[in-house]
């Protein structure tokens, strides 16, 4: 769940981030604050992007007729409480490949500085395109989201292989 303390309202949640795998870790991305990367406990890392609007999951559901029932019985006089909030569900853009990522719980997500040159041959253009898991598998993978085209995963996403590899393993 993700609150915004700068609303005044900061008991009600703004995102629920939906997963299929437990969360042990996460960090918003520096370049766009509305992509979170986390690490999963079982190695893997997932991201989501909250300003995706393909990735949202609506709720239309209607009301059952106990929930009618409920509405129609309450007296005049008493009013529905409107502060209450849906929080918005984002399911996941993305996930590493279980075959290439950590063997255990990721305990730890950071982005590398855009001044820290990772890649020779692909400048980053003062932009902060990589980021480093750790595990207690005793491996740091370094990530590359530069490569990462939406287009491209949808497509992979509908024939179920959208799935990140790292870019380097130490």
């Amino acid at each position: 769940m993700i609150l915004n303390f700068a609303d005044s309202q900061v008991i009600f949640a703004q995102y629920a981030l939906q997963t299929p795998v437990e969360i042990s870790c996460i960090e918003f991305a520096p370049e766009n604050p509305r992509v979170l990367i986390g690490g999963c406990i079982n190695g893997q890392l997932i991201s989501w992007d909250m300003s995706s609007n393909e990735h949202i999951i609506s709720e239309g559901r209607k009301q059952n007729s106990e929930q009618q029932s409920a509405a129609a019985s309450k007296q005049e006089g008493e009013e529905e409480d409107k502060t209450q909030q849906q929080a918005i569900k984002v399911k996941e853009l993305i996930m590493s490949n279980i075959d290439k990522s950590h063997k255990n719980y990721v305990a730890d997500i950071k982005f590398i500085p855009k001044d820290v040159k990772v890649d020779r041959k692909n400048p980053s253009d003062g932009k902060s395109f990589h980021f480093v898991s750790c595990s207690e598998d005793g491996q740091v993978h370094i990530w590359d989201t530069r490569n990462i085209d939406l287009q491209e995963l949808k497509i992979l996403g509908a024939k179920g292989k959208a799935a990140w590899t790292p870019f380097m393993t130490i």
